[in-house]
């Protein structure tokens, strides 16, 4: 029965640190675009790292970029870099200076002009910004590209042929991640309240059986 219970407590902590990690990166909001579009976009810094507080952020801008314009955010200092001396063409932005509690979220926000990506045989083209989060303590690199398993996945642009529909599939899957996610939980609760019931009506019986075993 100990083990069982175990399970059911390890199964139960898993989906609860997977439904709380689903929503913990660093991304881009909104990420869906179409092609050739002006868009209006920003960085959502969720939380701190290492459990301090955050301090400044880089990120590295796509090639495909050429026309972006950061915002200036209250209380923090921004900066750029560019790809060549003409200075129209940002490669870097900084946001530091600032101080984010570890718990609170910040959005840093951005213009940028989308290239007029060929769709006619692919359903969207994803862009990466890599991002470096530094804290107080530590930073965190929100680099991963595609696939890559180095660092934690980078936030993404998504060029797709119906910005507002790809938005609402977005949110309707996570809707039923996160539907299925409590579900499980739930039953896993309530396989582990049964557990524990059969455990503890066990105790007596076996108690029972013992003096028995003793009498005799």
């Amino acid at each position: 029965m100990a083990i069982i219970r175990s399970s059911l407590i390890v199964s139960t902590l898993a989906l609860f640190f997977y439904a709380s990690c689903t929503d913990a990166h660093v991304s881009l909001t909104p990420k869906f675009a179409e092609p050739g579009q002006n868009l209006t976009t920003a960085f959502h810094i969720p939380h701190g790292c290492n459990g301090s507080a955050t301090t400044g952020i880089f990120v590295t801008v796509p090639d495909a970029i050429t026309l972006l314009t950061p915002q200036q955010v209250n209380n923090w200092t921004l900066t750029t870099t560019y790809r060549d001396e003409s200075n129209q063409s940002i490669s870097t932005i900084s946001w530091f200076g600032g101080v984010l509690a570890p718990k609170d979220s910040l959005d840093f926000p951005m213009t940028l002009s989308l290239p007029n990506s060929d769709l006619s045989t692919q359903s969207n083209v994803t862009l990466y910004f890599p991002v470096v989060q530094t804290c107080q303590v530590g930073t965190a690199n929100w680099t991963a590209l595609g696939n890559d398993k180095e660092g934690e996945p980078a936030p993404t642009l998504v060029i797709v042929k119906n910005a507002t529909q790809a938005a609402a599939d977005a949110i309707a899957i996570k809707n039923n991640a996160t539907t299925s996610t409590t579900s499980s939980s739930a039953a896993a609760s309530q396989a582990s309240s049964v557990a524990s019931s059969i455990y503890a009506g066990a105790l007596p019986f076996a108690a029972v059986i013992g003096t028995l075993a003793i009498a005799l």
